[in-house]
């Protein structure tokens, strides 16, 4: 599933970058405008990926909910604070002698 992922990734990134430099160079070679036809493009390109890797982490978001923690982690994790809690107690105490 992550190789699927990633692969989505690389074509949602590339696709667009790629179409946009060759729509630019077409339009700097009709136009006369080089560089700038290829720049523009190029960067909207790279606007349209952002957007789209946005809507795939979005969607993939959706899809895979983070759930709540269960209560044997959530006790876990109090026990853990509460000796991390006794410790810089103790630390203090040893630093006021």
């Amino acid at each position: 599933m992550n190789a699927a992922i990633l692969g989505q990734v690389g074509l949602i990134i590339a696709v667009p970058i790629a179409f946009g430099a060759w729509l630019g160079l077409k339009l700097d070679e009709a136009a006369a405008t080089s560089p700038w036809g290829l720049l523009g493009s190029i960067f909207i390109g790279m606007a349209i990926a952002g957007g789209g890797v946005a809507m795939l982490i979005k969607r993939y978001a959706d899809d895979n909910p983070v759930t709540p923690s269960s209560d044997r982690a959530r006790a876990a994790g109090q026990a853990w604070q509460r000796e991390a809690d006794e410790e810089q107690q103790r630390r203090d105490a040893e630093q006021q002698r």
